[in-house]
């Protein structure tokens, strides 16, 4: 779709033939089919580690209608991921029509791995969106990442997968509403 693409991540069809898509460090683009072009229609300021940054898109299921895409992002200065919700007027994202649906805690302080991203619409409305553990599994030799010595909090996803309270390393499903 776009041989200038830079770490892309996740795209989105819409139904008239649109293809949105994000890349890592910030930009969605879009891309039409007919003509093989693509542009850049927002950039977001992402905090862009390897694991991190403009993860995910989807479409609101009415987008043709309400115009609204959905991004899963890493925003730079807080410790937190967010799933938010931005309005398309014609061919750019406006950035302040930004809706937080959900800000999703993290842990940035030692090695960051496992940030998820992806999300996706059900027949009845509902957003699925998929979140990392959170956690560096590279020590635990290709074991469950489990280790409850002192400071070794971000390898030890009994924190956040493990932990029901958590919203790390789930599937999170919520019903957003126009307000």
């Amino acid at each position: 779709l776009d041989r200038s693409a830079r770490d892309p991540m996740e795209i989105a069809v819409a139904k008239d033939g649109r293809v949105f898509y994000v890349e890592r460090l910030g930009v969605v683009k879009i891309c039409r089919p007919e003509t093989q072009t693509a542009q850049v229609v927002g950039k977001l300021s992402v905090f862009e580690t390897p694991d991190n940054g403009l993860l995910g898109i989807t479409l609101d299921p009415d987008f043709l209608n309400n115009r609204w895409l959905y991004l899963f992002h890493s925003p730079v200065g807080v410790n937190e991921n967010r799933v938010a919700r931005f309005t398309l007027n014609g061919d750019v994202i406006d950035l302040a029509s930004e809706k937080i649906l959900l800000r999703i805690p993290v842990q940035r302080e030692q090695p960051i791995c496992h940030t998820g991203g992806s999300m996706t619409f059900d027949a009845q409305g509902n957003l699925y969106i998929s979140t990392g553990d959170n956690v560096n599994p590279f020590a635990s030799d290709g074991f469950s990442p489990s280790d409850e010595r002192p400071g070794r909090a971000p390898w030890d996803a009994q924190g956040t997968s493990a932990n029901a309270n958590d919203l790390r390393g789930k599937i999170l499903r919520v019903h957003p509403e126009p307000d």
